[in-house]
This record gives C-alpha cells, structure tokens and sequence, in this order.
C-alpha cells in the first residue's frame, strides 16, 4: 500500500494508515489504561459540551459594541474543570500525561514525533498571549486562571497580595469584557484542536492494542452517566 505524507497538526494520513504497534504489551500498566481512557473522556466531554456548540463572535462599530455571543457561565464552568485538567501544573498535566505515555509504549516514531509536536503545538498557544487580541500580554493560561482562580470559581476567594486575583481585577476593570471573553474563548477553542488530534491518535491505537493483545481494561466511570438513575440497576438490598 502507497503512503502519503505525513503532516504535522494533520493526523489524517496516520489515521489512514491504521493502528501503530505497540512496543512491549507486557509493560502496559492499569494506570497507562485508565490515562488513555479518562484523556478521551475529556476530550469527548469538551467536544459535546454546550460550550462547544456556542456562538463566538462580536460586532463593533468604531468604539461602540453593537453586538456579541459568547459561551453563558454555567457552559464554561463545565469545560472548565476539564480544561484545568489537561494542563494545570504538579497535579493533573493530563495532555502531557497521556502524551508521554502514548509515546512510551508506541513503536513507532513517526507517531511519537507528531505527538510531541502536537504537544509543543498546543503548549505554544497556551504560553502566549492571546490573539487576535492580546490582553497587555497575559498568556491564554494566565486569562484562564485569572476567571478561575482570581475571580473565586473554582477555589476560594484568594488574598489580597494573590497573582490570580490582581491579574484578574486588571482584566475585568481595564479591558473591554466581550474582548477578553471572546479571546478567552477561541483560544480555548484552539488549543482544543491540539487535544483532538492527540485523542484520535490515542484512541485508534489504544483501539487495537486492547484488542489485539488483551490489554488491562480501564477502571473509569464515565461521567455523563454518573447522574443518569437506571432503576434495573438500582433495586434496594432488604
């Protein structure tokens, strides 16, 4: 079979290619699984959030807005909390986790290449200032954290002194608010990009290496049926 090339931030050609091999199936942990399994939850929670589907967009006319849409609170809380996971420093770094896992069990390196790359890719953008619209400087991360931490949603309400909270207060009370969400958003909507090429590649070969050497299940419960009551499964014990 005659293959196309390969190209970076593009991961059809691989997928066209089929499943890579895996190095060492012996080696492959109940943690390596349940990474796999729970990064692909993630990305697939992002992808049919509300979030997701809502409009990103304003109109001005000079100084003056005239209009704007942008994701409600309630539809960014909710991929909030998986945003944070994907790259909050010392505790998750789910994307890199599951990255680095990824490319230590496949062997292939043409697959472990256009991994690292997608993870530079997207630590690139979450590094830099925001565009089109850049918020005196602040990274996409440091936007991210400011609403999150700064402004109190997802921990307490922080100290004075706090980083989060200045930065916060500089965004919200200096920079016009359909600006900053608008870039707080698409950036977001990027750096999503990065995450589902990753995920495809994940999944594809995770795919066949589960079936095809009887790997250890995953030990995950899926989150959009944790609040979902199925009374064939919930009769009392007397």
């Amino acid at each position: 079979m005659k293959y196309g090339a390969v190209v970076m931030g593009d991961p059809r050609e691989l997928l066209r290619r089929g499943p890579g091999e895996i190095k060492d199936a012996s080696e492959f942990s109940k943690d390596d699984s349940n990474i796999f399994a729970h990064f692909i939850q993630v990305q697939s929670q992002i992808n049919k959030s509300k979030w997701k589907k809502s409009d990103i967009k304003f109109q001005e006319h000079g100084s003056n807005l005239i209009d704007a849409s942008v994701p409600g609170f309630e539809d960014f809380i909710f991929v909030a909390a998986y945003f944070r996971q994907l790259f909050m420093e010392r505790k998750d770094y789910l994307l890199k986790d599951a990255a680095d896992r990824y490319c230590k069990h496949s062997s292939c390196d043409i697959r472990k290449a256009w991994i690292h790359n997608e993870v530079k890719s997207f630590y690139k953008i979450l590094d830099s200032p925001t565009h089109p619209f850049s918020i005196n400087d602040y990274t996409l991360k440091q936007i991210f954290y400011a609403f999150i931490y700064g402004a109190g949603i997802m921990h307490k309400i922080p100290k004075d002194k706090d980083t989060a909270l200045k930065r916060f207060l500089d965004i919200y009370d200096n920079y016009p608010t359909h600006r900053v969400l608008y870039a707080l958003n698409v950036q977001l909507r990027v750096i999503m990009n990065h995450v589902n090429n990753i995920a495809c590649i994940i999944y594809q070969d995770f795919s066949y290496w589960q079936s095809k050497y009887n790997l250890v299940l995953p030990d995950v419960r899926w989150h959009q049926r944790l609040f979902e009551i199925n009374k064939s499964n919930n009769s009392v014990q007397e």
